[in-house]
């Protein structure tokens, strides 16, 4: 799909904007704080209906607005125009397409698809499991939509758990919420599993090709659940009987999907603790690679690629192999605070934006 226009009002630093793009691929110039970060965070926007870099919408409010505004036009693969509007006032977020109000506002996660890649990324690898879970539940729901609805169930039902945690609670309560528990969590596992299956069939290649490295990359699941996958609701439901004691002294689920963690390795260890700078940075971009080609080869929808700044910390050849994985398939947004950049991308529409801080 490409992005054929923006319109921002009230939102980050832009009181009210136009954009319009190439449907080949547009490189953003502008000194720090120029705001292109913030141009990037509006298109992100449109195809998840929360920020990439802030918690609250509230945040995202031009100065003393009340409210922001955002009017995309897409196209899609097939040349079919598709006119989306988000906007935000009093803790409401309203999403029309094509002019028809949607709820609820996932539904922007069969519509619309937008890989976003930023230096700080490297946290995927060096950062807390919660990132780690935040981006596979983000990356997940883009390839499968229904995965979205069965997390929020499985999230409610959590809390709902721990909420009986906290009280003085009857064993038919305690049985009922832990079958639950268990239903909920066989049917999300599938979708992490099968996720990671398509991901590492891919990562390796392109590991090796981008990064001149003949050893394996590799994300493993690490469940607190030992063979969290293969187990079965009555397997997992005999598991909390046993931990009730603990459960109950805590006061909350001491298992599940909500604390499981992703490791990123190369061969037998850790990148974490082992890999250089240099080869995480790599390894992320990568990842965001395939997780643009999985969501075209499931879905046949070509996401949009945002780049904030990320060839600013790689060499050209690298920055050449990186554009390379694109293949001219997708339609891309560059960055960057430097003119060299466009001895990579020197094809790109130009958008110079004003003076930064």
């Amino acid at each position: 799909m490409k992005l054929n226009k923006i319109e921002l009002l009230n939102f980050r630093s832009y009181q009210q904007q136009c954009f319009d793009f190439e449907s080949g691929g547009n490189l953003i110039i502008g000194a720090n704080g120029s705001g292109k970060t913030n141009l990037l965070e509006a298109i992100a926007y449109t195809s998840i209906g929360k920020s990439i870099r802030y918690h609250q919408d509230q945040d995202l409010v031009f100065n003393t607005a009340e409210h922001f505004a955002i009017n995309a036009l897409y196209e899609t693969d097939l040349s079919v125009p598709k006119k989306l509007h988000l906007s935000y006032a009093n803790s409401r977020k309203i999403l029309k397409i094509n002019g028809e109000v949607k709820r609820p506002l996932s539904a922007l996660f069969s519509e619309v698809k937008v890989i976003y890649c930023a230096p700080d990324d490297i946290g995927l690898i060096n950062g807390s499991p919660r990132m780690r879970r935040q981006y596979f539940d983000l990356a997940i729901s883009q390839l499968f939509p229904a995965y979205i609805g069965i997390l929020r169930d499985y999230l409610h039902v959590v809390d709902q758990r721990n909420q009986l945690l906290k009280s003085e609670y009857s064993p038919s309560e305690k049985k009922s919420w832990d079958a639950r528990f268990a239903q909920s969590l066989c049917a999300l596992y599938p979708y992490r599993k099968k996720y990671l299956q398509l991901l590492n069939q891919e990562l390796c290649g392109a590991y090796k090709e981008i990064s001149e490295n003949t050893r394996n990359l590799k994300i493993n699941y690490v469940p607190v659940l030992r063979n969290a996958f293969g187990l079965m609701p009555e397997i997992i439901e005999q598991h909390l009987q046993t931990l009730e004691p603990r459960e109950k002294q805590w006061q909350r689920c001491l298992v599940g999907a909500h604390l499981d963690d992703y490791s990123f390795r190369i061969e037998d260890f850790g990148m974490r603790a082992r890999a250089s700078q240099g080869q995480k940075r790599i390894a992320v971009i990568i990842l965001k690679m395939i997780q643009a080609q999985l969501i075209e080869s499931n879905t046949g929808i070509r996401p949009v690629i945002l780049f904030d700044d990320v060839f600013a910390e790689l060499d050209y050849v690298h920055g050449e192999k990186i554009k390379a994985l694109c293949n001219n398939n997708y339609q891309i947004f560059v960055a960057s605070p430097k003119e060299d950049v466009r001895q990579i991308f020197g094809n790109l529409q130009v958008i110079r934006l004003g003076s930064g801080l």
